[in-house]
This record gives C-alpha cells, sequence and structure tokens, in this order.
C-alpha cells in the first residue's frame, strides 16, 4: 500500500477537541480561534479518548436557524454530525474519496481512540508537498544536464555530440563476470540521475567544472547522490522524506543555481570582451573584412508594418503559442534572444502561471510533457539560461533546423527565379522558417508581402501577408479582395482566406504537407511552391496593390 493515513498525520499534536454537553459558544470561540472549520466531538473512558462526531460552522447555522434559539442556549449535542472514521493504517486514496462528500474525517487507533483529524486542505497540501520534492528533484537534474552539456560545447556554440556519445558510453557501460561490454548505446535525453551524475564527476566533465564550481569534487558527489537517493525515495513511494532529506533539496536547487548564474554570468562577460575586440579590430580593416559578432537581442519589438510576422496562434494553440509566433518571426540574424518575464506577459497577452516563476523545470525542453515548450521547440528555439531571482529566460535559435532552412530557401529561390518574369526580392536566406520574396505596393510604403512560410502543423505555405498598420484597413483590404474570391480561385484553385480577427495581420494562402526535416519530399516541396508562387504573384499583385490603396485611402 504505497500511501497510508499515518503519513499525513504523523508529527502533529492531539486535535482540539469537544464535548457533547460544552456549550456552542465554546465550539466557536475555540473554531474562530485557531481558524478551524469543524472540531472532533470526543468522549473520555479511561484512556481513550472516543470520537463520536463532528461540529461544523453549517451544522451551527442549521441548528440556530431551526431551533430558533441563541447560540448561547444550544450545546454541541444539539448541532454536532456523524463522522467519518478511518485507521491509521488504511488506504489514503480511500480517504480521498470520502472527502469527495465531506470536508473532513476522524482518524482512530481501532476507531475507538482518536489520533487526529484530516480534512480536504491536509490532504491538498500531503500532495502539494510530495509534488515539490519531485520538481525539485527534476529542476536538479535539468541543471546537472545542462551543465555536462556546457562540458562539451565547441567554438562554434554547438555541442560536440561525439565527444559527449564517447563519454555516455563509458558512463554507461557495465561489468559482467567475463569482461566489459558496453549497453545499447543510449541518447543522452534518456539517461537516468544516476548516468547524469556519473558523467559530471568523470574525469572528462569535471576538469571542466573545478573552476566554476570551486568545491571538491567529492563535495558535489556526497550532495548529488544524496539527492539520487531521495529521489529513489519518493519515486518507490518508501514514506515521506524527512525535514534533513527535504533541506538538502532545497540546498542542492539553491548551491546548483547560484553556481549557473556565476557561470553565465562569466560566459556574458566574455561575450562582451570578445565583442569591444573585434570592435576594435574591425577600425583597422575594410568593410567587407569586418567580423561578425553574434546578434543578441534582448528587448521585443514591434515588427512593424514593412516586415512579415508568423500569425500561426491565430489558428489556435493556446496562449503561449503568442511567444511561439514572436520567437518564429525574430529574423535569422537573430541567435539569441532575452526577455524578463514581464515582457513574455505583454507577448502572450496575460500572466504566467506562479510555477514560471518559482520553478526552473517549467521553462526546460520537455518535447513531452510541457505544451509551452512544444511550442517554443517547434518555432525553432530553446531556452538556454533561467533566472528565476531576476526573472529573465535567454531563448537560443536551434541551429540544426536552421542549417536546414538555409539550405531549401536557397534552392527554393533559385527555382523562382528561374520560373518566374517578376523581380524576387534580393534577399538571402538566414535560418528563420519563413523568407520574403517581395513586398507590395511595388511603389511607397509596404504594406504586404509575398512569402513562403513553413508553419508548425508541418505544412509549406504561400501566402500573401497584409499587414496595413491598422486593424480596420487590413481588414477592409482582404475583404475587398475576398469579394474577388470566385475570379481569383478560378485561376489559383482554392485558397485558404485567413482573416485572423484576433490579430491585426490577415493572411491568404496555400498549404501543402511537408516539413524541414522531410529532406527526401524537398525536391517536389520546392517544385510546388515555385509553380504556386508566381501563380499568386500574377494573379494577386493588381487586386491586392488595388485593395490597399483604398482601404488606405479611406
Amino acid at each position: 500500500m504505497p500511501y497510508q493515513v499515518q503519513q499525513l498525520i504523523q508529527g502533529r499534536g492531539f486535535p482540539v477537541c469537544v464535548k457533547k454537553d460544552d456549550a456552542v459558544s465554546k465550539a466557536l470561540s475555540l473554531m474562530i480561534e485557531y481558524d478551524f472549520s469543524q472540531l472532533p466531538v470526543i468522549k473520555n473512558e479511561g484512556n481513550y479518548n472516543i470520537p463520536e462526531g463532528m461540529i461544523t460552522y453549517e451544522g451551527i447555522l442549521r441548528g440556530i436557524r431551526n431551533f430558533k434559539a441563541n447560540i448561547e442556549e444550544l450545546k454541541v449535542r444539539d448541532v454536532m454530525v456523524a463522522a467519518p472514521i478511518y485507521d491509521l493504517e488504511d488506504d489514503l486514496f480511500d480517504i480521498l474519496d470520502r472527502l469527495k462528500d465531506t470536508n473532513a474525517v476522524l482518524v482512530a487507533v481501532n476507531g475507538v481512540d482518536l489520533w487526529g483529524i484530516v480534512t480536504s486542505y491536509d490532504t491538498t497540501e500531503y500532495f502539494r508537498d510530495r509534488t515539490e520534492d519531485l520538481m525539485r528533484v527534476e529542476e536538479i537534474e535539468l541543471m546537472v544536464k545542462e551543465f555536462i552539456k556546457a562540458a562539451y560545447i565547441q567554438e562554434s556554440g554547438e555541442i560536440d555530440w561525439a565527444k559527449l556519445n564517447l563519454t555516455i558510453q563509458k558512463a554507461t557501460s557495465y561489468t559482467n563476470k567475463e569482461n566489459v561490454l558496453p549497453k545499447k548505446a543510449k541518447n543522452f535525453d534518456d539517461l537516468n540521475l544516476t548516468e547524469y551524475i556519473s558523467i559530471l564527476l568523470m574525469n572528462e566533465t569535471w576538469k571542466f567544472f573545478e573552476a566554476i564550481f570551486n568545491v571538491p569534487r567529492d563535495f558535489v558527489k556526497e550532495l548529488l547522490y544524496g539527492v539520487r537517493d531521495i529521489r529513489n525515495a519518493l519515486a518507490h513511494f518508501r514514506g515521506d522524506i524527512t525535514v534533513d532529506q527535504r533541506d538538502r533539496l532545497k540546498f542542492a536547487v539553491e548551491w546548483l543555481t547560484r553556481r549557473q548564474e556565476e557561470y553565465q554570468a562569466s560566459k556574458q562577460l566574455e561575450i562582451t570582451k570578445k565583442a569591444f575586440e573585434l570592435a576594435n579590430q574591425s577600425q583597422s580593416l575594410p568593410q567587407t573584412d569586418t567580423p561578425q559578432l553574434e546578434s543578441f537581442k534582448s528587448i521585443p519589438s514591434d515588427t512593424g508594418s514593412t516586415d512579415f510576422s508568423v500569425t500561426e496562434s491565430a489558428l489556435g494553440g493556446g496562449r503561449y503559442a503568442l511567444l511561439a509566433d514572436w520567437l518564429q518571426s525574430q529574423p535569422g540574424r537573430i541567435d539569441k534572444v532575452q526577455l524578463t518575464f514581464n515582457q513574455i506577459e505583454e507577448i502572450i497577452k496575460t500572466d504566467l502561471p506562479p510555477s514560471a516563476r518559482n520553478y526552473r523545470v517549467w521553462w526546460a525542453n520537455d518535447t513531452v510533457g510541457h505544451i509551452q515548450s512544444q511550442l517554443w521547440l517547434g518555432a525553432g528555439w530553446r531556452t538556454t539560461y533561467i533566472n528565476l531571482s531576476e526573472g529573465k529566460v535567454i531563448f537560443s535559435r536551434i541551429r540544426e533546423p536552421e542549417k536546414a532552412y538555409i539550405t531549401f530557401f536557397s534552392k527554393l529561390l533559385d527555382e523562382l527565379r528561374k520560373k518566374s518574369k517578376f523581380p524576387v526580392k534580393n534577399v538571402s536566406p538566414d535560418g528563420a522558417s519563413w523568407i520574403v520574396v517581395q513586398t507590395i505596393p511595388r511603389n511607397g510604403p509596404k504594406y504586404g508581402s509575398f512569402t513562403f512560410s513553413f508553419s508548425r502543423d508541418k505544412s509549406l505555405r504561400v501566402e500573401l501577408y497584409l499587414d496595413l498598420a491598422d486593424y480596420d484597413q487590413t481588414k477592409a483590404a482582404f475583404d475587398k479582395l475576398y469579394d474577388q474570391k470566385e475570379q481569383i480561385e478560378a485561376q489559383v484553385g482554392v485558397i485558404d482566406w485567413e482573416r485572423l480577427e484576433n490579430r491585426r495581420a490577415s493572411r491568404i494562402a496555400l498549404y501543402h504537407d511537408g516539413y524541414i526535416s522531410d529532406e527526401k519530399n524537398h525536391v517536389e516541396l520546392r517544385k510546388w511552391a515555385a509553380e504556386m508562387m508566381v501563380k499568386f504573384y500574377n494573379v494577386l499583385l493588381e487586386p491586392a496593390e488595388k485593395a490597399i490603396v483604398e482601404a488606405k485611402n479611406v
């Protein structure tokens, strides 16, 4: 039996009680003094405190109403109610079932000697504590993983997976009676906490951390293996952890967080120094030889009406889809963005949950359990630094799809230029999941763009994106085009007319199944996209320009 009633009430003193002949006014005073909603009613027989029921606020009110009596005139026996009684060794989940119907139950030894009282609040707090313990373990594991990755980052900023995988193979080998055989190769994210700790403490990895942790390796070993033992106790339902064990978890989280913040601060200082050095060098170099600094954006900005902005969230995906849109809209030259929690709340137009401000695991790059991380990972970004005390997070672009986008769009633009008679914008793919082919109107301010864009639902989109910098004007231009739906679709085919009521922009689009990692279908996908963009542009250019001019002049 994984949970017993005694686990929930152990360590408590004897509950505050009343007897049947006590005045209701006395019971009410005790309830107010201790902020209780109910009290057990008992009788004493020898050394036993025999439970007889409970007195509650509801029972007191019912007695006053039905007797039409003053509270001073009533005894506890007049308003008490029956109470469910459970044994110390009963299953806690049986209590949970009963608490659906009543706010509290009594706990007694063999049903005759009162031991305590359990309320809905008690069970909530009990499981909340256990959940927090598990979340702290997860936070510790997350930080250990991030530290390990940091030890294998190359000058290019990418992880040396070949080197790390060799370390993983060494850490996960096992010994049989005859010789040492490697286990089946494991992926980094499939390791368990013991294996992560082992990798962290191995010579290949530890030498990177000596200056960062600045404590003997045995100290870290003692701390983390203690955490592992606590994690095992929690996972296998070996009773409640002790106060000292819970303090170890808190200490480990705090200590690792400080080390990580100090490490990130030192890395940021290195980047700043490098930037100054490169800037000084550039003064003596020809303009074409100027080194390119890593782009870093720290404050969100409105992309403006002349630029393309991803609007997947307008079609659903929840509140965090707005953050994914914002990240996916960043130009490919931006490799990192730093956002405060307040800025993220401005982007998603609502408050972050308390767990986002209190627990690092909320920001974990989890592809399974967290909808928020599934969205930013799907947008091509991952979290690389979280500072809870300062309330900020750094997102870094995932490099693998970045390279794939550059290759795909480079070839697509080349095909488009060969097929089209209209001028394709002189742009170079920069790693973003979208690229603007041409902006309109051809003369004056730009309020629309013909764009290729990969959506997060694994489709490639050929689209006309409209944003006249004013909601009503944008919708007016869209509506003017929609009035010509039959004529346009007769030449192009069936179109998705996306007015996007909850966004300033609107979109007219054609979709084709396909995603960036599905390389075997890229040739067919580019052929379709180039052909449809030519048709799309030729059919929509003049009607779109006219609709924009008319909407702006209203």
